[in-house]
């Protein structure tokens, strides 16, 4: 019934109203009563337990309409959202044949040995096997940025010293944390797992905190700090400079979910000389600021991605996904691909149901590392 849609007004103010008159019963109404007894009490505890679960459930409806978690009940009660379409726009993103050595400049001994490298302190396990997680700060020295980055290196790294490997630069959404990453999406355990269906090659994850605190900075260079060259400049030099990754562009790719799925396809398209591919989940294609924190940027056109590949054609591909009844993400992706032409390529994939939820883009992570492994080269799996 469409008056109690899950993301409607009308469910909303209802549930208000009910849990507003059950605050008054519980606190005007049943301490008068005179009934003897227990049962008043029973009644008192059972209403103000009532009023705690509408009170929730009102917070819930409230955030859920501010960012479309679930967009119907159907997409409340399944657990996907069901067949996806693939649409491709652009250059044709076929399988290409596996580099087996990825070039690379001379490696540093903190490089080659790790547990050497100050930058990890002692936080690195030599005799690890199964890939670790390492959390430390990068600072800008041209941005002028010193944030928080997360480290994830692949089962070999520790024991591979001189093995070269492709490099994913993810980020989280808005509010986002890297918790996302490390245990609810679990990126290493999608990683591992098609490393080992033969879809990918073992690879580097850097995941740089872009949106500190409660401050949405769109990965944008604005008038609120210098946040894409602190990721294109700083973050980029401090990856070379401290892991065993590749000097092929096609070794490296961004990935990120929501406004982290923005940043993934902005650096990647307006950086095409460092990153060859974008896995979008749930983003969009233009700066989406929090509302007070639309901040000025020298040429916001530049930011606008779908004139910059109109434009300027770089030569990079991009998948994407969105559920299918996550409207702002759908409309942003329709209205990029209009613009997308040789030699850009883009890969959009919308499932039939599905609201702007991590659930559904964890679900999505095994079908976007597999293109990745299959488009590019360099993450594309080497026979063993």
């Amino acid at each position: 019934m469409a008056f109690f849609e899950l993301n409607g007004w009308p469910l909303f103010i209802t549930v208000t109203a009910v849990a507003v008159v059950l605050v008054a019963v519980t606190v005007l109404v049943l301490p008068r009563q005179r009934r003897p007894g227990v049962l008043k009490y029973v009644l008192q505890l059972v209403c103000l337990v009532l009023v705690c679960l509408l009170v929730l459930a009102v917070c819930f409806l409230k955030l859920n309409m501010d960012n479309q978690w679930y967009s119907s009940w159907g997409d409340l009660l399944s657990s996907g959202g069901g067949p996806v379409t693939t649409t491709d726009a652009g250059a044709a993103m076929v399988a290409v044949k596996a580099v087996k050595e990825l070039p690379h400049a001379v490696y540093s001994t903190g490089q080659s040995q790790p547990t050497r490298n100050a930058s990890f302190g002692s936080q690195l396990d030599p005799s690890n096997t199964s890939g670790q997680w390492v959390y430390l700060k990068i600072a800008g020295r041209q941005s002028g940025i010193t944030e928080d980055a997360t480290v994830w290196l692949p089962p070999s790294y520790m024991h591979e010293p001189q093995r070269t490997y492709p490099v994913i630069t993810a980020f989280t959404g808005f509010p986002g944390d890297v918790r996302t990453y490390t245990q609810a999406m679990d990126i290493a355990h999608h990683i591992k797992a098609n490393v080992g269906d033969s879809t990918l090659r073992e690879s580097i994850v850097v995941i740089p905190d872009v949106y500190p605190g409660n401050n949405d900075t769109e990965c944008v260079d604005s008038t609120h700090g210098k946040w894409e060259t602190y990721v294109s400049t700083d973050v980029v030099s401090w990856i070379r400079g401290n892991l065993r990754v590749s000097t092929d562009r096609d070794a490296w790719a961004t990935l990120g979910y929501s406004a982290g799925g923005w940043c993934s396809s902005m650096f990647t398209v307006r950086h095409p000389e460092i990153w060859s591919r974008s896995v979008n989940l749930a983003g969009y294609f233009a700066p989406m600021y929090t509302r007070g924190q639309e901040w000025k940027t020298a040429n916001p056109a530049s930011y606008d991605l779908a004139k910059v590949v109109a434009r300027e054609k770089p030569d990079v591909g991009i998948w994407f996904f969105s559920g299918g009844e996550d409207s702002i993400s759908v409309k942003a992706v329709r209205g990029f691909e209009g613009s997308v032409s040789a030699p850009t390529g883009l890969s959009s994939n919308i499932s039939q149901t599905g609201g702007h939820r991590v659930a559904l883009w964890e679900a999505q992570l095994d079908p976007g590392l597999t293109w990745l492994g299959k488009t590019s080269p360099a993450f594309a799996p080497v026979a063993s």
